[in-house]
């Protein structure tokens, strides 16, 4: 966890307060504690890049968390949906990789309310099948340093197969090997 210190005037605590009002209404269930913590870091970002002495001010903490989600897909062709995942890994500072193919592998790493943003997105469009099957929360830091697209030896009679052997010595090097198991059951 990072810790930062940033001092909000009385109309911007009470934004806050309001945004906050809206996420414990909206009854999140287990992850409202984090998804409360991730609105709260991101307004206090918002805030401190746009003016650093604020009258009235009171000072807050925050604690920023990193997530890692893992999702299933039966497969994952389509061109535009690779390009639209990886537009949005940008525009919302996520990294991880896309596994193409047949199956398919999406990993994304990054603040819980721009992960939960990307969650939005990608279930919106259409999938066979697309399951979150992992969710890491409250990481020491990142594994991967961009959002890309992964390739291990594609076979198969329409080129579509990667290679999962290469996939888990890929995610073993890393040190995360369970994830395979976690992922494919095997």
């Amino acid at each position: 966890l990072r810790f930062e210190w940033t001092r909000l005037s009385t109309t911007q605590e009470n934004e806050l307060l309001q945004q906050l009002t809206e996420i414990s209404t909206d009854s999140l269930g287990e992850g409202s504690l984090l998804m409360i913590v991730s609105a709260v870091t991101e307004y206090i970002e918002s805030v401190s890049t746009g003016s650093p002495s604020c009258e009235d001010a009171v000072t807050a903490a925050v604690a920023v968390s990193l997530n890692r989600l893992w999702y299933y897909a039966h497969h994952i062709y389509s061109k535009e949906k690779r390009s639209n995942m990886m537009k949005w890994s940008r525009e919302l500072n996520l990294t991880g990789f896309i596994l193409p193919g047949k199956p398919g592998v999406i990993c994304i790493e990054g603040s819980i309310s721009n992960c939960r943003e990307f969650n939005v997105r990608v279930r919106a469009m259409n999938w066979q099948l697309l399951k979150l099957q992992h969710d890491e929360r409250e990481l020491e830091g990142r594994l991967f340093t961009d959002f890309e697209e992964m390739i291990f030896d594609v076979h198969g009679r329409a080129n579509n197969h990667q290679d999962l052997g290469q996939f888990r010595t890929f995610l073993e090097e890393k040190q995360i090997g369970e994830v395979f198991t976690i992922l494919f059951g095997f």
